[in-house]
């Protein structure tokens, strides 16, 4: 019976509180709907839903399942209970491997025989991939795939009976594996007590993956080696067929010989609890001062750095990304080495305090940048770490090398992960559990120090499929929320543990209370300084900045007044007088003398010459006609305005002025560089761009920008007067969730039940979404067993037709099969095929 067909009925018998676990579990399986049990069984037997669901099971589940799969066969229907798992376990109870068994049926990864025994689904040999457990191929397998084994195993055999192992003669290699398998299972220990010394040592080196790595692996097909002679452990195993040759380096151990090194066990130790690690401990004050001192600091070096961002935008390299030179830039700027600079622009970028403008293809501060300067540090950290759990970027990744060699630049591509949200929040509820466990058992009040191998043990035992994702993305994520005052000399923090349980509002207040109040006030000194006695309001912090140029880290931050910096505040629009007026309002001392003159000084030059763009100017002896002009309203478009009186500019070109005017019946003449008269085609007579009403001449858009990204920068009012921003792709600033969800999922789950019970029962399985995935579960079949198939193929004439192939591969959306009939092979598209069933008499191939 089909696989598919075998779960449909079983999730047909399962009760209505069975099917809102199983979606809970796998939510995949109900979006979208799906028509009745057939649709619901192919959709959870596809690989994708499969891997999905794998990905989130822990350890002994996951041990469990792939054994389950080496013990089952659905071809010939050998299903799986207790009984057969529990000689091939080491130390795990019966009752427990039975429970396992019933998580793994509740979650639709194996389905019930009649028998009550279990068979997994069809597509877990292709998600688990060619060695579970750790277990190599077994020597059919091999026979049957690897050619130099294919050729060679006969011969292996006559060579052991030769030799005098007891082993069955054949004479093809299906028989010769057959006989090797045998042998290796009855006659092991024997094998073992006459192998040379560090065999064992050696067998110990595949526990955990089948393939080794050997240098010119590829010899011993070419020339065996002989069983008479003297060698080490690898040439031994090789010379009998206990270890094969695949390619030039690499060799496979068979799955008998590596169950035979286990004990004859699938699984010989189950670990059915998390690690407990070793931790070390750390005050509850130590944590603290580290993790708000951290939160401080970053606030005030990415305040700093948006402030520069505004002041000069950040330029971008053709190949995408933040070149070296405008990190060396930002990091002379702030003070700070060249890789912490690259993981504040990306924060910055993840809070939306900064965007790829794609008209210049720089990074500018984000409307909402500036509102964001003024605010509280802990409304400001609510931003940035906001920013940082959605984000499905991963900064750590930065400087690291791609495939070609070239270096991972900040704000590139290169650094989009979009497992990176879910990693995070794991990462966290890891660090969560861990503190739990450990002021269970400790009663001194103090916090462990978690570091990142326990970390990671932890969160692979519960999903150990994505180990290497872990082994990537954690310890980044580790030195980032330490950063960001969720942990603390590596303990998670009280701040911490309201983000880890997704309550972001809390954790917010408990950063207000914890985090000292900001200062006020500076203290001026002669020598042109003010000294900050603590961590400054942001506003003031702002004002200073622009002011004078900071020098030093941390809270107690100097600042020095010059003539560059004040004439940087006045080319920002402020004045000499209200300069000394803000400065009084925030001193604790009095304006000293020498800072008094430098201002009033520096004051008193600046703006003596003026600088403006303009796109073209206008000059008449007849101011009147000037002043007519200016007051026309048709010509309000060109943008006028008035230098002298007998002197106008415009925005707009030569070229544009001059239509305009023509319009207006006037007769302007346009003049070269040297005031010699041009003609219409002339030097300046053509427009650089053009204009409508209400647009700017000369603009012009880019939609994309380098490295082929697509950018947009949106900044939209709202009905509150509030400014929302959003920046597309690479950046996600989606929240991680939303609180509505799980009612949605209830409702979801009682509406797809209610479909489904609804559904006729005598619905043909062999529509909708369970056809194709029926038509290939048949073909997969035939193709193990190299038995003939009754295809129904519909031509592109719309006529039906009915074909008998022994089918030899199915991918790339076609079919390869032999036509017995004809005895020539066909391809036929998939997508033309209806129905599969296997033929009545398969010996007739």
């Amino acid at each position: 019976m089909s696989s598919i067909r075998a779960l449909a009925a079983d999730l047909a018998d399962r009760s209505d509180a069975s099917l809102r676990e199983l979606f809970a579990a796998r939510p995949d399986l109900i979006s979208p709907p799906v028509p009745d049990f057939a649709a619901l069984a192919a959709r959870a037997s596809t690989r994708i839903s499969v891997q999905r669901a794998l990905e989130d099971l822990p350890v002994p589940q996951t041990r469990v399942l792939e054994a389950v799969h080496l013990l089952a066969d659905e071809d010939t229907g050998r299903a799986v209970s207790t009984s057969d798992l529990d000689p091939m376990i080491s130390g795990v109870p019966p009752e427990i491997i039975d429970d396992i068994l019933s998580t793994l049926h509740r979650l639709a990864l194996t389905f019930r025989t009649e028998a009550g025994r279990f068979l997994p689904v069809s597509s877990l040999k292709e998600v688990v991939g060619p060695y579970p457990l750790g277990l190599g191929r077994s020597y059919q397998n091999l026979a049957a795939n690897q050619p130099e084994f294919n050729r060679n195993a006969v011969d292996l055999v006559a060579a052991l009976i030769e030799y005098g192992y007891t082993v069955e003669p054949a004479d093809t290699p299906r028989a010769a594996a057959d006989s090797l398998q045998r042998w290796v299972s009855d006659h092991w220990e024997a094998l073992l007590a006459a192998a040379p010394p560090q065999t064992n040592d050696l067998l110990d080196r595949f526990r955990h993956s089948a393939i080794g790595t050997v240098p010119h692996a590829s010899r011993s097909q070419e020339n065996p080696p002989h069983l008479q002679e003297s060698g080490g452990p690898l040439r031994w195993l090789l010379a009998r067929g206990l270890l094969v040759p695949l390619d030039a380096e690499h060799v496979e151990l068979p799955r008998p010989v590596g169950a035979a090194a286990r004990g004859n066990l699938f699984i010989d130790h189950l670990q059915l609890q998390p690690p407990v690690p070793e931790l070390g401990a750390v005050s509850a004050a130590r944590r603290d001062n580290a993790a708000y001192g951290s939160v401080a600091e970053i606030l005030r070096v990415l305040a700093e750095m948006v402030s520069s961002i505004e002041e000069q935008p950040v330029a971008t390299v053709r190949s995408g990304g933040v070149g070296v030179r405008e990190v060396r830039r930002l990091s002379e700027r702030l003070r700070i080495a060249e890789q912490q600079t690259s993981l504040f622009l990306e924060l910055a970028a993840m809070a939306s305090l900064t965007f790829l403008d794609p008209d210049t293809s720089r990074w500018v501060a984000a409307p909402l940048a500036a509102k964001w300067l003024d605010s509280p540090r802990p409304e400001q950290w609510a931003q940035v770490a906001g920013g940082w759990l959605a984000s499905g970027r991963a900064p750590s990744l930065v400087g690291g090398q791609l495939a070609g060699g070239a270096l991972i630049n900040p704000l590139s591509a290169d650094v989009a992960r979009p497992e990176a949200p879910a990693v995070r929040r794991r990462t966290l509820e890891a660090l969560s559990a861990l503190t739990a466990e450990y002021a269970g058992g400790h009663a001194d009040g103090k916090l462990p120090v978690l570091d990142e191998e326990s970390v990671l043990a932890r969160m692979i035992w519960h999903q150990p499929r994505l180990r290497l994702r872990f082994h990537r993305l954690v310890p980044g994520i580790l030195r980032e929320a330490e950063l960001l005052g969720l942990t603390g000399s590596g303990a998670i923090t009280d701040v911490g543990q309201s983000t880890a349980g997704g309550d972001l509002p809390a954790a917010v207040e408990q950063l207000a209370a914890a985090l000292p109040k900001p200062v006020d006030y500076v203290l001026l000194q002669a020598d042109l300084t003010a000294v900050a006695p603590g961590y400054l309001q942001p506003a003031l912090s702002r004002e200073l900045a622009l002011l004078s140029d900071a020098e030093g880290q941390g809270p107690a931050t100097t600042f020095r007044f010059s003539a560059s910096s004040i004439r940087r505040a006045l080319d920002a629009g402020r004045d000499g007088a209200g300069i000394l007026e803000f400065l009084r309002a925030h001193s604790a001392t009095e304006v000293p003398q020498p800072l008094m003159y430098l201002i009033n000084d520096t004051a008193s030059r600046h703006g003596t010459l003026r600088i403006g763009a303009a796109g073209s100017y206008l000059r008449s002896d007849d101011e009147d006609a000037l002043t007519v002009l200016m007051s026309n309203d048709e010509a309000s478009l060109l943008g006028l305005r008035r230098l002298a009186p007998t002197v106008v500019v415009s925005r707009a070109s030569a070229r544009e002025v001059a239509v305009v005017l023509q319009d207006l019946g006037l007769a302007p003449l346009i003049e070269n560089d040297d005031g010699s008269a041009v003609s219409a085609g002339g030097p300046g007579g053509t427009a650089g761009a053009t204009t409508g009403r209400g647009g700017s001449p000369g603009a012009t858009a880019r939609a994309d920008g380098p490295a082929g990204w697509s950018k947009t920068a949106v900044d939209v009012e709202d009905g509150g007067g509030q400014h929302r921003f959003g920046h597309g792709a690479p950046f996600s600033m989606s929240p991680a969730g939303n609180a509505g969800a799980a009612g949605d999922q209830d409702e979801a789950a009682a509406s797809q039940i209610a479909t489904l019970r609804s559904a006729a029962p005598e619905r043909s399985v062999s529509s909708g979404e369970s056809g194709p995935m029926l038509n290939m579960e048949t073909l997969n079949k035939a193709i193990r067993l190299k038995a003939p198939v009754c295809l129904s193929i519909v031509d592109a004439a719309g006529n039906h037709m009915q074909q008998r192939l022994v089918p030899l591969s199915a991918g790339g959306g076609r079919v390869r099969g032999y036509d017995p009939g004809k005895e020539v092979e066909r391809v036929i598209s998939i997508h033309r095929v209806m129905d599969v069933e296997m033929a009545s008499n398969p010996e007739g191939r």
